[in-house]
């Protein structure tokens, strides 16, 4: 993986280096059950000077998963507000968006150590889908910041 496919695949997922650090190490620790120790000033660094070999295949697992996991809360976003048997939801309808890891944390536990940009992208996504198929416009709740 080049530097800027690094860079350009980490901006299209909606996610700083820090955040990105903190997913890659997450999903990597399932999968190696050791203890990694990569942060945002490597992912900094990759996007610079390329990531290292043992990184790469981590790198690509960890694109595939955010990109499965946007689009897996997207559906499931889109079918908590859109009536089974194809109907409109209501005017008004809206979906929350999160301002920080900490507030979505605390209000969908479930999803700790997902940053919370992914949950933000999917329910865009959930949002656009909406106006596509019912014409209703559903709009994003901002969550206040716990702190």
């Amino acid at each position: 993986m080049t530097p800027i496919e690094l860079a350009t695949r980490r901006r299209v997922t909606g996610l700083t280096s820090g955040e990105f650090a903190k997913l890659f190490v997450t999903l990597e620790r399932k999968v190696d059950g050791e203890s990694a120790q990569w942060d945002a000033s490597d992912v900094e660094s990759w996007e610079i000077v390329g990531p290292p070999v043992v990184a790469e295949q981590h790198l690509n697992d960890t694109f595939a998963a955010a990109n499965e996991f946007v689009a897996t809360l997207a559906k499931r976003l889109y079918r908590a507000v859109v009536p089974s048997g194809g109907g409109a939801p209501e005017e008004g309808t809206a979906l929350t968006a999160f301002p920080d890891d900490l507030t979505f944390w605390s209000a969908q536990p479930d999803f700790g150590g997902i940053p919370h940009a992914l949950w933000n992208i999917a329910a865009l996504q959930a949002a656009e889908w909406i106006r596509q198929e019912t014409g209703v416009i559903c709009e994003l709740h901002a969550c206040e910041p716990l702190v």
